[in-house]
């Protein structure tokens, strides 16, 4: 009689963690299912955004690439070191680099073409170098979200686009010629 009850208490036992081991794998499939369930919409928003992202993208490159064909064309520099695309009242294409000389200048070319590009000497000029150190100065840690060389009017200007602290949208214009600030439009 008591072996008839061990066994019985043994066979309970045993039931109890077959039933213990379909739960375990129950909850291995339900887990399946959820990460199923999350995991293939995420997925999905996170490729969409990368391909708008990406398509978002493509007229800015496009821009510069007609940019740098346009430089290379129309002006002097034998040496091109970097491509700017400047957009305000009127649009122009800037770079900086080396001239036929090997010196070092900047170019602005307007977009449309119907005007000679102006060419400035770096030297004695105020360089991208120079004026993020003088912005750092101004402006303290804010985030630089865009530095764009152009020319508002007949002033050569770099154009810093930033964030303030309490995420409103500024524009802070530099002179290029003698690195003073030109104007600052703020809290946008």
């Amino acid at each position: 009689m008591a072996w008839l009850l061990m066994q019985t208490i043994k066979q309970k036992q045993f039931l109890q963690s077959i039933e213990r081991n379909e739960d375990v794998v129950n909850m291995r499939t339900n887990f399946k299912k959820w990460l199923l369930i999350i995991g293939i919409p995420v997925l999905l928003i996170a490729i969409i955004v990368a391909i708008l992202y990406n398509n978002a993208q493509k007229p800015y490159k496009k821009a510069k690439e007609i940019a740098l064909e346009q430089i290379e064309q129309k002006t002097s520099l034998s040496q091109i070191d970097d491509v700017y695309v400047y957009n305000s009242t009127k649009a122009y294409y800037t770079a900086t680099g080396k001239d036929e000389n090997g010196e070092d200048a900047a170019v602005w070319l307007a977009q449309d073409g119907k005007s000679d590009p102006i060419v400035r000497p770096l030297k004695g000029s105020v360089t991208e170098e120079k004026a993020r150190a003088l912005f750092k100065e101004e402006a303290g840690n804010a985030a630089i979200l865009s530095l764009t060389l152009g020319l508002e009017g007949k002033t050569p200007v770099w154009l810093f686009t930033f964030e303030n602290k309490n995420g409103r949208l500024n524009y802070y214009y530099l002179s290029f010629s003698n690195g003073t600030w030109w104007k600052k439009v703020e809290n946008i």
